[in-house]
């Protein structure tokens, strides 16, 4: 699990980038591994990314003071829906700093989903010489994408089957902080697993829950997890259903 530092509320730094010398965490479209590095977003379900900028002191070789971008229309092709902030609140990341964006909002329906977006981050790279634009990470060298996944509402994470066990699933609140309550619409009563994963797919929690016909509920205590994106699972004999949770201490 990455390792993360918080300097604001709202944006939460991935200081493992510092050993890592990366631009960005999470990283670009993983070429190797075929890997989109930022989560999934889903129609109609809220969306939190946090994206660490570890901003060097130097550009070409020409020592910079800062990167900035504007406070709003920097980040093109995002789902209708959703916005972006910055960490500081003015979009100017010193030489030398960490600075943070986050990626939050609702993709809604007049998104067309599934979809693939190459994000794009208009930036200004402040040196000596004066301010220099770029588009991030197009136009660095090599074939640099930030991609995307845009998914329906139904927003399986990975290869999960429906379960016909189950009915209305909905985590409120989403995102949280400490707890969050699972109302779960079961059709049969009986024992379903109940798991929980990270963003790698690496399982952090994992019980069995005993369900009733009709409305059930699980409470998830995620307070011990680093801020970020999740997703859980619900499954049986019959199959699995998955949704994403966010935390954001």
């Amino acid at each position: 699990m990455l390792a993360t530092v918080s300097f604001a509320q709202n944006c939460v730094r991935d200081s493992s980038i510092l050993q890592s010398g990366a631009l960005l965490s999470p990283p670009y479209w993983d070429t190797l591994n075929k890997r989109y590095e930022l989560a999934d977003a889903c129609i109609n379900n809220p969306y939190n990314q946090f994206i660490t900028v570890n901003v060097p002191l130097a550009f070409q070789n020409i020592p910079l003071s800062s990167v900035t971008i504007a406070p709003a229309g920097a980040v093109s092709n995002l789902p209708v829906g959703m916005t972006y902030s910055c960490d500081p609140p003015n979009c100017v990341f010193a030489a030398g700093s960490l600075g943070c964006i986050r990626l939050f909002g609702t993709p809604t329906a007049a998104n067309t989903a599934p979809d693939t977006l190459d994000l794009g981050l208009t930036v200004t790279v402040n040196t000596l010489l004066g301010g220099i634009p770029l588009i991030f990470p197009s136009q660095l060298p090599g074939n640099n994408h930030y991609y995307l996944a845009l998914k329906d509402e139904q927003c399986l994470v990975g290869t999960f089957d429906l379960n016909s066990d189950l009915g209305y699933v909905k985590a409120s609140p989403n995102p949280f902080s400490a707890e969050t309550t699972i109302t779960v619409e079961s059709l049969i009563p009986g024992e379903f697993n109940f798991e929980v994963f990270n963003i790698l797919g690496k399982r952090v929690h994992a019980r069995v829950v005993r369900m009733a016909v009709g409305e059930n509920q699980i409470v998830f205590d995620g307070s011990e997890l680093p801020s970020g994106s999740y997703f859980y699972s619900l499954g049986n004999v019959n199959g699995r259903i998955a949704r994403p949770l966010i935390i954001a201490h």
